[in-house]
């Protein structure tokens, strides 16, 4: 029961299926990667949050914006009659333009009243919330892979302490140019932990890193340090080999993609002409790539094939087990214990694959 506790989940644990609401009007976990707040004053709050920052320009016109929004409202007025209930609003527009809305309405569990000055008037405690969200496909294109599609989401919130309240702004669209000016300036940090344009306009914050970035799930782009053993059979020799060096990764929590640059001394034992046993260390300069579908967890599958490869070019040459130029390909590694252990055959060759050795390496990674 201890070991189910720690790494799994008991059925009464066990995630509610989305509705189909929810695959309309959720944005999927781990595309968002950029998010803005705005103070508009008196508790309210804007918020701006995209999966890449050149989508602010869906935002160039949030006047425009909360005018056609609220004239849409004015049919559904009676579906938002009690002003004691929070409304949670999302208002969608699809690829063919037409608009899908859900209305949420949160009673509270209580009464809350303010007594002033002998006037007794109900109290409102909770915000009414409005979402504008919206998507589209796009194109990406890279000197490595083939081109492929993916999808872009953003999202516009509005916090506030009545609907009301959003007839009253205007000049938002200013607010959208600073954070588009300012988004490669520095940010610092203030106070209350927040982080602040330096020397710019307080009332542009994020709640996450500079510049809005966020890291949250472990997605996003990210650098880090790269770790491995690794086994491998050249001709009629076992080879072991470590690995260090640094990796780029990008994560939008559908796909994770590694690059790595990796200093790779193997070992060959072998006895010299004086017939004692000798350690003959060759380096290896590799570079690597790496493709990781993950689950919706935003977490690596257990067992996957990863596509990717690896090049790797002989540095330091010790002993005759190397020819000089010696370079090594692998393609296609299978992967275990999410990426923890990864098989991958390899070629090994020298000048344009000349002298060319299949071989089979087997890495645990750190």
């Amino acid at each position: 029961m201890l070991v189910i506790s720690i790494n799994g989940k008991t059925i009464a644990q066990e995630e509610a299926p989305l509705t189909n609401a929810d695959r309309i009007f959720n944005i999927p976990p781990g595309y968002l990667k950029r998010s803005f707040i705005v103070d508009l004053g008196k508790g309210n709050k804007m918020q701006i949050e995209l999966s890449h920052i050149d989508d602010l320009k869906q935002f160039k016109n949030i006047d425009s914006l909360l005018h056609i929004f609220l004239q849409d409202m004015i049919p559904l007025k009676d579906s938002l009659a009690d002003e004691m209930a929070s409304k949670h609003i999302d208002y969608l527009t699809d690829e063919l333009g037409r608009k899908k809305i859900r209305i949420q309405l949160h009673k509270p569990g209580g009464s809350s009243f303010l007594l002033q000055q002998g006037n007794l008037s109900a109290l409102k405690l909770e915000q009414d919330t409005v979402s504008f969200l919206g998507s589209y496909v796009y194109t990406v294109t890279s000197t490595i892979l083939k081109p492929f599609t993916e999808i872009r989401y953003y999202r516009l919130s509005f916090f506030v302490n009545q609907l009301s309240d959003l007839n009253s702004y205007s000049g938002l669209n200013e607010k959208v140019n600073t954070i588009q000016e300012n988004q490669k300036s520095r940010w610092v940090k203030g106070d209350n932990g927040a982080w602040y344009i330096k020397n710019g306009d307080r009332s542009i914050y994020s709640n996450h890193q500079p510049a809005g970035f966020i890291s949250d799930s472990g997605t996003g782009d990210y650098l880090t340090s790269l770790s491995s053993v690794s086994f491998q059979n050249y001709k009629n020799y076992f080879v072991p080999a470590i690995s260090v060096g640094i990796g780029l990764g990008f994560n939008n929590g559908k796909v994770k993609k590694e690059l790595g640059l990796l200093w790779e001394p193997n070992f060959f034992f072998a006895k010299n002409a004086q017939g004692s046993l000798r350690t003959y260390r060759n380096d290896f300069l590799t570079f690597t790539y790496k493709r990781f579908p993950l689950k919706k967890e935003n977490d690596v599958p257990a067992f996957s094939f990863i596509n990717g490869f690896s090049f790797g070019y002989l540095i330091r040459r010790s002993g005759d087990f190397y020819e000089k130029n010696t370079m090594r390909i692998g393609v296609e590694a299978v992967s275990l214990f999410k990426g923890k252990i990864n098989l991958e055959p390899v070629l090994y060759f020298n000048n344009f694959f000349k002298g060319v050795t299949p071989g089979l390496r087997l890495s645990v990674n750190f």
